[in-house]
């Protein structure tokens, strides 16, 4: 049953969703297992990082990027005359790539943050020093379990079965999102940067830019339908991280995963953060609590609260609505065929990325 208030475009992007998902889940598996025996056979702890990598990719992730190759390559081929199983396995390499690209960054981002849990399980650094029985192997493992994640994932890109040229112009793309998502990490170290600049650079880059472009490149697409489909996937992967901004101060932890006010503790600077600055009274109430990992509950809550009486909510609630608009007079552009495939897929993806509760 379609929920109450989604469109037939969400339907049919949650059944993509669904099928990726199913697809990256068992390739996956079959492409890791040689590649962990093989590090296992050199030492224990090659073996443990490798093993770390594949326990992480398999343990589960709703596979949206890899869904949007899926997305960007058949909205540059004639859909009418492909299946959904052979544009899947036209872009595997590439949906594999990005799925081991996000492992990569996920090791890294949970060891820097101190995170301790991802996917429902231990975060890999914490896996590793238990595994490996110290803390200063353990950090120095998972950081190597990343970099080889990385370097997966540029080989599963490259095994795609397109012509030299077309690989070729895919790799180019993987090398810009690598680019782009360090080159917003080191910005997010700044209080002068942009917010919405480092989430173009650091989000929308690897969730939505990226994965369309090397589903348009596989494709054989020009220039002109992959800066067309950035114009559609920049505002939308922007909107993802604000929404994602929400669900971390307002969300349903059952539904996150994640515990309500983490982002404070942290002390990162969220857009909510930001609509919340120039005020004296919000000023002095981020001054005790955000960035303190003690905080008690009730000041999280207090800030919590603010975030919503200050009108940074609504604000940011807004910005939300206006990207998502800006991404569907993008996606109208392109003038794909109405009710194609790859029209309804990208159609569906505006509300699956920037409308979700989890």
């Amino acid at each position: 049953m379609t929920e109450l208030g989604a469109t037939t475009d969400d339907a049919t992007f949650a059944r993509l969703l669904e099928d990726v998902r199913g697809h990256v889940d068992r390739s996956l598996a079959v492409w890791l297992e040689p590649r962990v025996a093989v590090a296992s056979a050199v030492s224990a702890e090659t073996g443990a990082a490798a093993e770390a990598v594949e326990r992480l990719a398999v343990r589960g992730g709703k596979r949206m990027r890899a869904a949007l190759v899926a997305a960007g390559y058949v909205a540059c081929v004639d859909d009418s005359s492909s299946s959904d199983a052979a544009a899947f396995a036209a872009v595997e390499g590439a949906m594999l790539g990005i799925e081991l690209l996000q492992v990569y960054l996920l090791i890294h981002d949970d060891w820097m943050d101190d995170d301790d849990v991802r996917r429902g399980g231990p975060s890999v650094h914490v896996h590793l020093r238990e595994r490996l029985g110290s803390k200063a192997l353990g950090d120095a493992a998972a950081i190597l379990a990343g970099d080889l994640a990385c370097s997966y994932a540029q080989v599963a890109l490259l095994e795609s079965k397109q012509s030299a040229e077309r690989v070729l112009a895919a790799a180019r793309a993987f090398a810009r999102i690598q680019e782009d998502v360090v080159t917003g990490q080191l910005a997010e170290m700044s209080s002068a940067a942009s917010v919405e600049v480092i989430h173009a650079l650091k989000t929308a880059s690897y969730t939505v830019t990226g994965p369309l472009a090397l589903g348009a490149h596989l494709a054989g697409a020009s220039e002109a339908r992959v800066a067309q489909l950035a114009r559609y996937g920049r505002p939308l992967g922007i909107a993802f991280q604000l929404r994602d901004d929400l669900l971390g101060a307002f969300g349903d932890t059952s539904a996150t995963g994640k515990p309500v006010g983490n982002d404070i503790r942290q002390g990162k600077r969220t857009a909510l953060i930001v609509e919340m600055r120039g005020h004296a009274a919000n000023e002095a109430l981020l001054g005790r609590v955000l960035g303190r990992h003690d905080a008690p509950e009730a000041e999280v809550t207090e800030v919590v609260k603010a975030m919503e009486t200050s009108g940074a909510k609504a604000r940011v609630e807004a910005r939300v609505a206006e990207l998502l608009a800006e991404a569907r007079a993008a996606l109208e552009t392109m003038g794909l065929p109405q009710g194609s495939r790859g029209k309804q897929w990208l159609a569906g993806a505006v509300r699956a990325l920037g409308e979700r509760s989890a």
